[in-house]
Parts: C-alpha cells; structure tokens; sequence
C-alpha cells in the first residue's frame, strides 16, 4: 500500500501513476529478480478511492493474482470479468490504518500478466453491504486484523478467496451456506481462471459475527480455513 504520487514505477508496467484523488492508498507492487537487486517490474493498481492488498500468488504460468478490498468504483476492472460493477457498501473507517471508504467497499481479484504490463482479467465481488474488510471489533485484536482475507491456486488454476462479507445479498450458491448467518460472516469463493464466472460461494458463520482469516488447499483439494467466531452456534461437526 503506498500513501501518494511518487512510488518508482517501469517503463511498460500495468499502471503508471498513482490515481487515488483523495490523498488516500493505492497498491504497488513491484517485482525483483531472484537476488533481489534488480526491478523487473513496479506499477499502481488502484481507483480514485483506497485500495488495501490482502494477499497474492502466482499460478503455473506466473502470472500474478491480487486480492483485496477497494473502495473505487473506478477499479480497473475488464469486459467479462464477472462482476464489472461496484457495489460498495455503507462509508467506512477503519481506525488505525489510514485509509477511509465513503462508498463503502467490494472485494476484487486482480490477474496481471508475469511481465506485469498488462491486466488480463480483473473483477469486482460484493453485494449491497460492506465486503472484504473484517470489521467488527470484537474479532479485531491486532493490527491490520481488518484486512486478512487469503488467495489461494489450485492445481487446475481454480482461484480461492476467503475473506468476510456484511452482504445478506452477497453471491452465494451451490454450497454449504447458502444464506447469511448473522452481521458478519465469512465467506469463500471459488473461480475460474479468468475471473469470469464463480463456480461456487458460500456463507460461513452463525448467527453473530464471524471472520476468516486464511485459507490452504490440501493435495486432495480439501479446503482448510482459519478465523474467529463470536457465535455460539457456528456450524461444527461431530467428533470435533
């Protein structure tokens, strides 16, 4: 995250000025050779409000995937992603890490090119509330406990978020949860390759609030997330 015009970006990068009109966060990201001496690539990513990066990854090809949560309904997003559109939410603040979010937010996935010049596939998530941000205060005990969340690959180069949503009209189907248990729940969705379609979302947290914090895929493609509950009934299994 940097907070204004300046950082060094290259020559033929995806984005090369800083574009927040608020004096607020845009992401940078910049990639070093393997001796870390030398700057393949560095751009922006950002709307004209805050940005905040969650986590990354690269698949088989290198190419790199962005997760985060964005307040721009500028955010570069592209023609068949499968959500074009920001939702955002209600105007947020989260105190502490210097960024602010008037519209409210949407999660988005980014997917750029292993040279970093190009954006190949980019795509908003969120319903009419607030997505992507943990923001209850009682599953927030460190800083930046706001902004987990987690992207993972798998072997098909099937992309996994797992983050939280305050959405009841958040898109989720064809899973375990198919509705919101409470204020806040957590959420994870699976997508193609080209973030044009969710193949499955679901809903995870009971009928108070509930945040994931991480996420791994095991090699027989079992899912294992991590996070916090302040639910008595959050869905637990026998033998547990």
């Amino acid at each position: 995250t940097v907070f204004g015009p300046g950082y060094p970006t290259t020559t033929g990068a995806y984005q090369l000025n800083y574009a927040n009109t608020s004096s607020g966060t845009d992401i940078a990201i910049t990639k070093y050779d393997t001796t870390g001496t030398q700057r393949l690539f560095s751009t922006y990513l950002g709307g004209f409000f805050d940005e905040l990066p969650h986590s990354m990854i690269v698949n088989s090809l290198n190419e790199l995937f962005v997760f985060g949560t964005t307040g721009s309904s500028d955010f570069p997003t592209t023609l068949n992603s499968y959500q074009p559109y920001f939702n955002g939410g209600t105007a947020f603040s989260p105190s502490g890490i210097g960024v602010s979010f008037p519209q409210g937010t949407d999660i988005f996935v980014t997917r750029i090119s292993a040279d970093g010049g190009d954006l190949l596939a980019s795509t908003f998530i969120g319903g009419s509330g607030n997505d992507g941000l943990n923001i209850n205060t009682e599953l927030k005990y460190n800083y930046a406990d706001e902004v987990r969340g987690e992207i993972d690959i798998d072997n098909q180069n099937n992309v996994y978020i797992s983050t939280c949503t305050n959405s009841s009209d958040f898109p989720a189907f064809g899973s375990v949860q198919n509705n919101i248990g409470g204020d806040q729940d957590g959420c994870i969705i699976k997508l193609d390759n080209q973030l044009s379609s969710i193949i499955w979302s679901t809903y995870l947290g009971g009928s108070r609030a509930d945040a994931i914090y991480s996420l791994a895929i095991s090699e027989t493609g079992d899912l294992y997330v991590t996070g916090g509950t302040t639910s008595l009934n959050f869905p637990t299994t026998p033998g547990a």
